[in-house]
């Protein structure tokens, strides 16, 4: 049965989201490669990584991709505010971190006593958190992996709260093997990011988020004008690809805008009257 109005406008505000960074990962297209290359900085031991490129091309809605498509592990993700320091972003991170812990009772027949622990109470009463703390707590943790995300970085302007975390990685790739970070921001370069650290070389996987190819941007389209059941021309397809300029936000704005129309007047094919 064909799709109602009502319901192509429900799966219209899901296929193409030019305001919203994409959140489900059947809704996300490309980026296969920077993935890719995430997933093995996360299946090594010691490696970190950070994502870096220019405004609008991708990379929150591919950081919150990350926290859903790795499997195996526990994933926080922050998004960094000009206000934030070393302290305060890893509180809001160890917030996200819960686990029960079981301890015996006392007497002849005691009973477990279950325990909620919430790492953030660990380092609350820090006055001056440091690297290597930090480490410790993490290691505490035994076998439970966990992958911290950290998007829009770039918000962070004290350079001491990025030497803080240039100084971490480098502790945590070498005493801590269960733990990875991934540092998302905006950037042409890394160091402009973190800083010059030439010791971060080994354990920092550098992943630059191009403007997307011409192939990815058909896919973005493809897929959302087939879920909504409608056609379109390819004229108007390398059109819409060639304003867009690689920039994904541009892609999801003109086929949410064309599309809304066509659906408004009960049209199925996507022409160059759109």
């Amino acid at each position: 049965m064909p799709l109602t109005k009502d319901q192509k406008n429900i799966i219209l505000r899901q296929v193409f989201s030019p305001i919203s960074p994409i959140e489900e990962v059947d809704l996300f297209f490309g980026r296969k490669i920077q993935l890719d290359k995430i997933a093995d900085a996360i299946n090594e031991k010691g490696q970190h990584a950070i994502l870096y490129g220019e405004r609008g091309v991708g990379k929150t809605s591919l950081a919150n991709i990350m926290a859903r498509s790795y499997t195996n592990l526990y994933p926080i993700k922050i998004t960094c505010d000009r206000s934030d320091t070393f302290k305060s972003v890893w509180e809001r991170a160890f917030q996200q971190i819960q686990f029960s812990k079981d301890t015996n009772g006392i007497g002849f027949k005691p009973e477990k006593i279950t325990e909620i622990i919430n790492l953030e109470s660990q380092i609350s009463s820090i006055s001056n958190l440091r690297p290597n703390q930090l480490v410790n707590i993490l290691n505490s943790l035994g076998n439970i992996r966990l992958l911290f995300i950290f998007d829009e970085f770039d918000n962070i302007k004290n350079d001491k709260t990025r030497a803080m975390f240039a100084d971490l990685i480098k502790s945590m790739s070498d005493n801590n093997k269960n733990s990875t970070i991934v540092l998302v921001g905006i950037s042409d370069n890394v160091e402009s990011l973190i800083g010059e650290h030439q010791s971060l070389e080994r354990c920092l996987k550098q992943v630059k988020m191009p403007r997307m190819k011409k192939e990815e941007c058909e896919e973005i389209i493809d897929n959302g004008i087939l879920k909504l059941e409608l056609t379109m021309d390819s004229r108007v397809k390398n059109k819409i690809i060639d304003f867009s300029s690689g920039f994904p936000h541009y892609v999801h704005l003109l086929c949410k805008y064309g599309c809304k129309e066509l659906i408004e007047n009960s049209r199925t094919n996507f022409t160059s009257a759109y």
